[in-house]
């Protein structure tokens, strides 16, 4: 679910409402939003076809969990699904990312 929440440009200060983009470089898919003012880029995400592809397995598992009770081992197994996601997000970030 995506809100309408203003953000604060640290560049320039202004308050916007941000329009999130996608765009692809070969496999790797960057998702981020512009300031409305200055055009400053924010980085909200990069993604490689296997994280996106983890990424859904997750959301399949919490979706289910919804509708009933996982097993312990289906949590567990989601629960690590959940981390190694978090930890090639944070791998891919620092690989293409330069913050400024």
């Amino acid at each position: 679910m995506i809100t309408k929440q203003n953000c604060r440009c640290d560049k320039c200060g202004c308050a916007f409402i941000p329009k999130p983009k996608t765009q692809r470089d070969g496999e790797i898919e960057y998702t981020f939003f512009n300031c409305d003012f200055c055009g400053k880029a924010f980085i909200v995400s990069v993604t490689d076809a296997a994280l996106r592809r983890n990424i859904r397995k997750y959301a399949a598992f919490a979706d289910r969990q919804k509708k009933s009770t996982l097993s312990e081992m289906e949590l567990l197994f989601a629960a690590r699904l959940k981390e190694q996601n978090l930890n090639r997000a944070a791998e891919l970030r620092q690989m293409y990312i330069r913050e400024e």
